[in-house]
């Protein structure tokens, strides 16, 4: 077991073979929808459930994004979720599509989640205009500010554009 591993199976859920298993820990999971501060994707591969301490962190991540382009005076924008919760059979179907998707993923301990960073989900027109690209560095910003706090770690994953974000604590 890898130091990364250590911390997602510690703060995690026992990892769910089925989707159906996902109701034995709704005690420990918080379902998470399409919000002010990030919007959730069509979810293919994975369902949307966090553990409490991973949902914080989503929602700290869509708030410091949305206060740096505030500040910076540009339109608001929300971040884009693209995978959260997976269990072992979402797992089996992604690696046939991708091949980043491991069978002990992280995403199966619903201490896990990607964000694009290619895509933003504009909610005014108020501000001035803003390219994904200049999200993209003020998300990579935010992100490398959590990660110096030690609240989670980030992979930047390029075939995917996304970051895979997980929890640290």
């Amino acid at each position: 077991m890898f130091i990364g591993q250590r911390i997602y199976v510690a703060n995690g859920i026992k990892p769910l073979e089925t989707r159906g298993e996902v109701s034995a820990h709704l005690g420990q999971l918080t379902k998470i929808a399409s919000c002010d501060l990030y919007k959730v994707d069509a979810l293919t591969h994975s369902i949307p459930y966090l553990t409490p301490v991973a949902n914080t962190l989503l929602t700290d991540i869509g708030t410091r994004f949305q206060q740096q382009l505030r500040e910076q005076g540009y339109r608001p924008h929300r971040i884009i979720v693209t995978s959260v919760l997976r269990s072992a059979d979402d797992v089996k179907r992604l690696q046939n599509t991708n091949s980043n998707a491991i069978a002990n993923s992280p995403h199966r301990y619903g201490t896990t989640f990607d964000i694009t960073y290619i895509r933003y989900d504009r909610l005014s027109r108020n501000g001035k205009p803003v390219n994904n690209n200049k999200m993209a560095d003020i998300l990579g910003s935010v992100l490398s500010q959590l990660r110096k706090e030690r609240r989670c770690y980030v992979k930047y994953e390029r075939k995917q554009h996304c970051f895979h974000i997980t929890v640290r604590k």
